[in-house]
């Protein structure tokens, strides 16, 4: 006979194995969408997930802090993965170190500051010619007292 621990223990697997499926399923979605998108030369076809301007500013030119945020985001999950995994039996670690956290903070202001400034920056306002503007022509009007 089952007790009421074993049935929400029979409950927390179902719910988690169908969080995972349908996150499994949603990341698969994603990469087709991106492999669509990369490979998407028509214009005409309008779907998919274009990553040509990933790291670059809406300019064309390149971001270092873009660029730096994305790499800082790869290792710093990668290891986190590869800590979880070298566990016997895998389990999540007990506590994270601040320098990890802390080289995504610093990653993440980069960014956030760089994105601040280049909004802050605009250009100099347009000066009008120097020359002197075309004389107006006289009033005509008539004068009730001449």
């Amino acid at each position: 006979m089952l007790n009421i621990n074993d049935i929400f223990v029979i409950l927390a697997l179902v719910i988690g194995c169908a969080i995972t499926i349908f996150v499994a399923v949603l990341e698969i979605f994603i990469l087709i969408f991106i492999w669509e998108g990369t490979w998407n030369y028509k214009p005409d076809k309008r779907r998919g997930i274009n990553l040509d301007m990933l790291i670059s500013e809406s300019s064309g030119d390149a971001s270092l802090a873009r660029f730096q945020l994305l790499i800082f985001t790869f290792v710093i999950s990668m290891s986190l993965v590869l800590i979880i995994t070298s566990n016997k039996p895998p389990a999540f670690p007990t506590a994270i170190p601040d320098q990890i956290l802390g080289l995504l903070g610093i990653s993440s202001t980069s960014y956030v500051l760089g994105k601040a400034l280049q909004t802050q920056v605009k250009a100099p306002p347009i000066e009008p010619p120097a020359t002197e503007p075309p004389p107006l022509p006289p009033e005509q009007h008539s004068d009730p007292y001449s």
